[in-house]
């Protein structure tokens, strides 16, 4: 077990004036560049560059695999670059652990995230606010060490240094969190975040996190089913559902069953636990097939999710995002939460 942050990124200890956020791993790539202007954080460039495709997680090929240095345009290349690793593979946990603070470094946490035996994983967590005194609320994630180490790797030379690696889900809980407190005050919210191959539901009470659940479909699972029933090319499907052309209705709801089951039982979770009830769903991640998620969503919930737009949490200077990521900001939540813990770290960043 090694810590999720790595050696790597421990130079410094000063909060950083200016980090560019990157997401690997979600298909595109968002990319968000973050810098402190006259004492406010602002937004100074966006954008979605292609695909950086993660490598197999075992096996000495995916071990030796190694990317090519991510070049990135003057606008986002910032002196430093936080990291979201977004991947099937990651786990994520949040436990409620007795005996306090004191408890935690007695904790296997490979053993609470369910990793195989012999796994190699990066693990690292973060202690949250907990409300009793016998028990301390812990945030655990774990990235397949290949797949740290190659994420890392696209930074090995030159500027921007990397500073930080977080899991995705956990990147992204850092939007969400100010999006509740700028917009929601204390509503008692569900969070959706979307992947193409797997997603996460999280629960907020008062602004804090109650629940995180994984899900193990993600947007892609709509796409194909789809475009197995559509018989059209893949790159149409979202088109032909967007415009309403065809009704999809039955296929759409078999297909996002299984997240539809975690937000009924995150809702079930959070009411029951906190006694609040669900007066929020934010819906952020993948952009395709929006309408069929929203649409299902507040058949089965009742509430209309909201597609919310991360990058609109902070001031944006003038044309700060590209032009082919306009229509798609739904997407920046991991990215540029991964630049904020770097931008609002005391310390080691948190993780």
């Amino acid at each position: 077990m090694s810590d999720l942050l790595g050696k790597w990124t421990r130079a410094g200890r000063k909060r950083k004036p200016d980090v560019v956020g990157i997401e690997v791993g979600a298909g595109a790539t968002p990319v968000v560049r973050v810098r402190r202007v006259g004492g406010t954080l602002t937004v100074t460039a966006a954008d979605l560059l292609p695909p950086l495709a993660l490598p197999a997680d075992d096996g000495a090929a995916a071990a030796a695999t190694r990317p090519e240095p991510l070049a990135l345009a003057r606008p986002l290349a910032a002196p430093y670059a936080a990291v979201a690793v977004s991947t099937p593979r990651t786990s994520v946990r949040l436990l409620a652990v007795p005996g306090g603070a004191e408890a935690v470094e007695q904790i296997n946490f490979s053993e609470m995230l369910g990793l195989p035996g012999g796994a190699d994983y990066r693990i690292g967590y973060d202690l949250l606010p907990s409300d009793g005194r016998n028990e301390q609320a812990v945030l655990v994630a774990g990235i397949p060490e290949v797949q740290a180490r190659w994420a890392a790797a696209l930074f090995s030379q030159g500027l921007p240094a990397p500073r930080s690696l977080q899991a995705g889900e956990v990147a992204a809980l850092n939007c969400v969190a100010r999006e509740l407190a700028a917009h929601h005050e204390d509503a008692c919210a569900l969070a959706v975040d979307l992947r193409a191959e797997h997603g996460s539901v999280a629960a907020f009470h008062k602004g804090r996190l109650a629940l995180l659940r994984q899900v193990p479909t993600g947007g892609r699972a709509l796409v194909l089913a789809l475009q197995g029933q559509l018989g059209v090319e893949e790159e149409l499907v979202a088109e032909f559902i967007e415009s309403g052309a065809v009704d999809a209705t039955q296929i759409i709801a078999r297909a996002l069953e299984p997240l539809l089951r975690q937000l009924m039982l995150a809702r079930e979770f959070v009411e029951r636990k906190r006694l609040c009830k669900v007066e929020r769903i934010l819906f952020g991640g993948l952009p395709f097939g929006v309408r069929p998620w929203e649409a299902q969503i507040e058949k089965v919930m009742g509430i209309r999710p909201l597609v919310w737009n991360p990058l609109a949490l902070l001031p944006a200077a003038a044309e700060a995002l590209a032009p082919r990521a306009a229509g798609q900001e739904a997407r920046f939540a991991a990215a540029l939460g991964a630049a904020l813990a770097v931008m609002e770290a005391d310390g080691d960043v948190p993780h």
